[in-house]
């Protein structure tokens, strides 16, 4: 995600937070574009100081496998 996006949807949120009558939701709201602009601020670091850095986010799992146990794979040995 870059920087850009990351920053319009903190404004998002932002926004998200003013139109709520909720207390609890606008706390929500606000955390969140807290956090979208604090990622926001660590791409730009990160594209700053590293331009070959992979384009994968630290915290984003590597690889996901997706798979289906089968009737083999569960039968235990008698």
């Amino acid at each position: 995600m870059t920087p850009k996006f990351l920053r319009e949807e903190a404004d998002r949120f932002r926004g998200m937070a003013e139109t709520t009558e909720r207390e609890a939701s606008k706390q929500r709201f606000l955390a969140m574009a807290a956090d979208f602009e604090a990622r926001a601020d660590a791409a730009d670091k990160s594209a700053g100081q590293a331009p070959n850095a992979p384009a994968r986010p630290p915290d984003a799992p590597a690889s996901i496998r997706l798979g289906r146990k089968t009737a083999a794979d569960s039968k235990a040995p008698v």
